[in-house]
């Protein structure tokens, strides 16, 4: 395979798998809204929040690092374009904790052909997106203005637990399609 033929391929599946990020949160926005879990925990974010860590999981467990960085930010940014960030401001912080996930994910997934650096891959990942989100969001939105105290609350709850939850479910699906995956691409 020529440098070329590798480099569309690599800039075709990152776009593919940007795509899938960003259909995963439209399918999360049909979702009733009131269907809550716990606290803001809401059906929605399980559901959107799940499929997003299994995309970006993959893509830079089978595309490579910079695939899951590049489409866990991307992803990020025009989420927000089309209104689906609640405040535009955290848009780095969200960028960051999936270029998190997937950075553990390319480094476990990589390192190993059986299940347990990949399930330590899965745990160091969520932890670590969790613990990024919950610090940096609260952050952000400390120092806006304008955003109403409630809000913040509610924000600062929604990206802390909940994304360590949606990051294990998320896990979980990767691990279970992994090796089909990499089957199939002849990894």
């Amino acid at each position: 395979m020529t440098n070329t033929d590798h480099k569309v391929k690599w800039i075709t599946r990152t776009a593919l798998c940007t795509a899938l990020v960003l259909l995963a949160q439209i399918i999360g926005k049909l979702l009733p809204a009131g269907a809550v879990i716990a606290g803001p925990f809401s059906l929605n974010q399980l559901v959107t929040g799940s499929l997003v860590n299994l995309v970006l999981i993959l893509a830079a467990a089978s595309v490579g690092l910079w695939s899951g960085v590049a489409c866990g930010v991307i992803s990020s940014i025009l989420a927000a374009l089309l209104g689906m960030t609640p405040v535009p401001f955290i848009v780095p912080a969200i960028a960051l904790g999936n270029a998190v996930i997937a950075v553990a994910a390319w480094f476990f997934f990589g390192k190993s052909d059986g299940t347990g650096l990949r399930v330590a891959g899965v745990l160091v990942g969520a932890g670590a997106k969790c613990a990024v989100l919950w610090l940096t969001v609260p952050a952000i939105l400390g120092m806006l203005p304008n955003v109403p105290p409630k809000q913040v609350q509610m924000l600062s709850i929604m990206f802390s637990w909940p994304q360590f939850v949606t990051a294990l479910a998320g896990g979980a699906l990767a691990l279970a399609v992994y090796p089909s995956l990499r089957r199939a691409t002849g990894g």
